[in-house]
C-alpha cells in the first residue's frame, strides 16, 4: 500500500483523477492481487505434492508405520 503522505503532488496542467477512475484503479489492484494469491496457493500445493512423492520415494519400503498425529503430539507434550 502507498503512504498518501508519500504520493507526489500533481502538477497543475495534470487532470485530477476522478473518483470512479480511482475505484476501478483499486478494484483493478484487488483483483490482480487475488489472481496472483490463487497462482502462489497453487505452486505452494504442487511443492507440497513434490516433496511428499520424493519423501515417500526415498522411505525405505520395511519401514515401521508413522503414528497418526495426535499421538506424535501426546508423545511431545510428555517428553
Amino acid at each position: 500500500m502507498m503512504d498518501e503522505a508519500k504520493q507526489p503532488e500533481l502538477l497543475k496542467n495534470e487532470p485530477k483523477e476522478t473518483f470512479a477512475s480511482r475505484i476501478e484503479r483499486r478494484e483493478a489492484e484487488i483483483a490482480l492481487a487475488m489472481k496472483e494469491e490463487v497462482e502462489r496457493r497453487a505452486a505452494v500445493i504442487k511443492n507440497m505434492h513434490r516433496l511428499r512423492a520424493l519423501r515417500m520415494a526415498q522411505t525405505p519400503k520395511v519401514s515401521a508405520p508413522i503414528p497418526p498425529a495426535e499421538a506424535r503430539r501426546a508423545s511431545k507434550r510428555s517428553a
